[in-house]
């Protein structure tokens, strides 16, 4: 066994033995182990059908687009009104605004406050006089005194109805006004018309309701809502949103004030001088007595409003009928 293992190993055989070995025959050729092929499957007629597109939940913006196009329309008209307050015309709303009744306004007008005696206190429906510091005291600037009804201030209606009913519960503040009287250290105490100031009761701001708070520390005319303040006597804003506005609408319109020789108070008819005719004071459309809640010339009061006051009033104005 040992030596036939060692008989002639094919390494050592001759080339002439090998070369005599006829080569096999193409048919009986053992062909080469190819390598495995991942088989295809047969390509289909017709493609398959897609799968359904996945579907889409609503998107949270679409759901909102309707809610925040109303608030744009609201946003739009509110800018488009506000953009007209500068053109609220003044004799219009005095015309319009108030309740008629059988009143008359002529060029010049007894102050009368309006009857709430839990606005006005016990002053409640009568005529102001310059001379009665009883019914119409000086501000207590006593904070536990201050908020007393009528303490130093009280509101009247003008033009007046003619019915002090109408008058008293008409809520419509472009016909309202703050009647106040100065202390001594703005310039009152003399018992004259000048002791006096009528502030329009519309902010030129937002058009809320200001008053007057006889406080020490204030003394001056506030606004609620946003915090406005003008100063008195002369109505200029002097913090708040009021203030930084543009002039002249930074100062609160007012009204003229004169007094008979009883001291009776009267309204002189806005932007009328009894002795003069007096078509604006030089700012515009601006009036001397300002347009109701646009604003007006605060240097209108040293120039216009207080030499009035300084002046008696003229008798013949209370028979000169105001046509509407």
């Amino acid at each position: 066994m040992v030596e036939e293992s060692k008989e002639n190993p094919p390494s050592q055989q001759k080339p002439s033995e090998v070369e005599k070995k006829p080569a096999p025959p193409a048919s009986q050729a053992r062909p080469a182990t190819p390598a495995p092929v991942a088989q295809v499957p047969p390509r289909p007629s017709t493609p398959p059908p897609r799968p359904p597109a996945p579907v889409q939940a609503a998107s949270p913006p679409q759901a909102k687009a309707a809610p925040r196009r109303t608030f744009l329309k609201i946003l739009v008209a509110v800018g488009a009104v506000l953009s007209l307050i500068p053109f609220v015309p003044w004799q219009s709303f005095l015309s319009s605004s108030v309740e008629k009744g059988s009143g008359k306004t002529f060029l010049v007008n007894k102050v009368v406050v309006d009857d709430r005696p839990d606005i006005n206190g016990p002053a409640h429906g009568k005529s102001v006089n310059v001379n009665d510091l009883t019914t119409f005291p000086v501000p207590d600037p006593d904070p536990a005194r201050a908020g007393t009804p009528g303490n130093g201030h009280w509101v009247f209606t003008f033009p007046s109805s003619g019915d002090p009913s109408v008058d008293a519960f008409n809520p419509d503040t472009f016909v309202k006004w703050e009647l106040i009287r100065l202390p001594a250290a703005l310039g009152g105490n003399s018992k004259k018309a000048t002791d006096f100031v009528a502030f329009s009761k519309v902010c030129v701001h937002l058009w809320c309701s200001p008053s007057f708070k006889p406080q020490t520390g204030h003394q001056q005319y506030e606004c609620p809502c946003h915090g406005s303040i003008y100063e008195v006597p002369d109505g200029r804003a002097i913090a708040g949103p009021a203030s930084l506005q543009a002039f002249p609408t930074n100062a609160i319109p007012m009204l003229s004030l004169q007094a008979d020789s009883t001291g009776q108070l009267f309204v002189v008819y806005p932007n009328r001088d009894p002795r003069l005719q007096w078509p604006n004071d030089g700012v515009g459309s601006i009036t001397a007595n300002g347009d109701l809640g646009y604003g007006r010339d605060f240097a209108s009061y040293e120039n216009f409003i207080k030499p009035i006051g300084q002046t008696p009033v003229d008798p013949k104005g209370e028979t000169e009928e105001i046509s509407s």
